[in-house]
């Protein structure tokens, strides 16, 4: 059942709410991405115990991905959104007061439920509020907004972390409040709009969906190098004599190429055949993830990142945008949530064995990553296969035909 009609003024409003909101969202997160292995570090965590933290803030995202975007298909997303705000502020803040490492764990997986929510919901709400042929470039206007965002986040919490530990996570807690107050605004109100098929059903339909599977192979294999780089990267920069600022900086120089050509890439997805974009970006990431443990300074490392955010910028608006377009409107919110699950799962992997594998030795956890992602690139020829993902020449609303 087609949900119904939003005014374009209103609609373009949501749009640009969403797009607000994802910069906010990507500056208040990054502000303490690159501290949170080194606070722990400086904690007397162990790297195995830095890599439970961070396995802990996927492993929560993994459980609430799924039940919440069925439950916002039921509800509407702008109060769920809301909510995972509030409830992100309020553990980042708790940080501050944090007394030992056993708080951090729960603290972390707070966040990383709360965090896994407002994406898999703000994902979802894209597609409420932009027609299929404008997806990519819907898309890939939040991945640049993130990623802008992203380029201001590390450098700010790098400095605020050199003054005070507690004002490094109080300032992100106020950052993630604000987006929540930009979302209360501009997202309109929507309950559900038509009745579920049941979860064993639905699951089964995305499973037969030959396009929507192998999107999920990539986001899987994307979660797997999310979730490595996010425990390893602040630690393979200190490895290499880095100070503060020049972690903070590769954040930066990485998510460049991303904010600047993510407009464009999405555009590419609303016209060519999103198969070889999203193809392109996974064997490229792995190409560049097996290069890192052996650069010499962090010189080399900042810089490399820089190369590897314009070959890989493309890969985000077209998995998105291909997915959306092959899911039934009254059913988004759950197949996104699969498709996060997905994606965060792999990252609750790839983190909860990063710490351990880069104690065996430091190439180690990079190598092993490039060569899983290149096997699930390869993976993806036989499985689309006779699907054609161009969006001009798409089956309307592949799952719902299932």
């Amino acid at each position: 059942m087609t949900p119904p009609a939003i005014d374009p003024r209103r609609a373009r409003l949501a749009l640009f709410g969403l797009v607000g909101a994802s910069f906010a969202d990507a500056l208040g997160a990054t502000m303490i991405l690159p501290v949170v292995p080194l606070f722990l570090r400086q904690d007397g965590a162990s790297y195995a115990e830095i890599g439970l933290v961070a396995a802990a803030f996927w492993g929560a995202g993994l459980l609430v991905g799924y039940p919440v975007g069925r439950l916002s298909d039921r509800l509407g997303r702008k109060r769920l959104i809301v909510t995972s705000q509030v409830v992100y502020a309020v553990a980042t803040a708790a940080f501050a007061l944090s007394p030992s490492p056993l708080w951090f764990l729960a603290l972390r997986a707070l966040q990383g439920g709360a965090a896994g929510a407002a994406n898999v919901l703000a994902m979802s709400a894209v597609a409420d509020v932009v027609a299929p042929e404008r997806r990519g470039r819907a898309y890939g206007s939040l991945t640049g907004a993130n990623m802008t965002g992203t380029i201001a986040g590390p450098l700010i919490g790098s400095t605020l972390f050199t003054i005070s530990v507690a004002l490094t996570f109080l300032a992100s807690a106020l950052v993630a409040l604000v987006v929540g107050v930009i979302i209360a605004w501009t997202l309109p109100r929507r309950g559900a709009i038509a009745a579920q098929r049941s979860a064993r059903h639905l699951g089964a339909a995305v499973f037969r969906n030959r396009a929507v599977l192998g999107i999920l192979v990539a986001s899987a294999a994307l979660g797997l190098l999310i979730g490595m780089y996010d425990t390893l990267w602040s630690l393979l920069m200190h490895a290499r004599h880095a100070s503060d600022f020049e972690i903070g900086l590769s954040f930066t120089l990485f998510a460049l190429p991303f904010a600047l050509g993510s407009w464009p890439a999405g555009w590419l997805a609303d016209r060519m055949d999103n198969r070889w974009l999203v193809f392109i970006s996974l064997v490229a990431a792995a190409a560049f993830a097996a290069t890192y443990p052996f650069l010499p300074s962090p010189g080399w490392l900042i810089g490399l990142g820089v190369f590897e955010g314009i070959f890989t910028v493309t890969g985000a608006p077209a998995r998105l945008a291909m997915l959306s377009r092959q899911v039934r409107p009254d059913e988004m919110g759950s197949v996104q949530g699969i498709y996060g699950s997905m994606q965060v799962g792999a990252s609750a992997v790839a983190s909860a064995l990063a710490g351990a594998l880069f104690g065996v030795a430091i190439p180690l956890p990079f190598v092993a990553t490039a060569a899983v992602m290149l096997v699930a690139a390869i993976g993806l020829w036989p499985l689309w296969r006779g699907v054609d993902g161009h969006p001009g020449r798409r089956p309307a609303l592949g799952i719902a035909a299932e």
